[in-house]
């Protein structure tokens, strides 16, 4: 039987309290480790679903800095038009 690898731990760390740098770079690591083929399919699983975990929280993330984007622009219009 040939010998696995062994599965790099994921942080543990709850995504909820993970910026976006720390959220992707751990969602990275699970892709590589799940693209390398040589998990077992429980291992697989639960890297898969820690891995939805960290996307749902990076695009949350991205969707609030996007809506503060949003919100700043349309300040700096209205900054604009009462200025005039």
């Amino acid at each position: 039987m040939a010998a696995r690898k062994t599965t790099k731990k994921t942080s543990g760390t709850d995504p909820a309290t993970m910026t976006f740098e720390a959220a992707s770079a751990e969602l990275e690591q699970i892709l590589q480790q799940i693209d390398s083929g040589e998990l077992g399919l429980e291992e697989a699983m639960v890297l898969h679903r820690r891995g939805q975990v960290l996307l749902g929280h990076c695009r949350s993330l991205l969707d609030r800095a996007d809506q503060e984007l949003r919100e700043v622009a349309l300040d700096e219009l209205d900054s604009a038009d009462e200025a005039r």
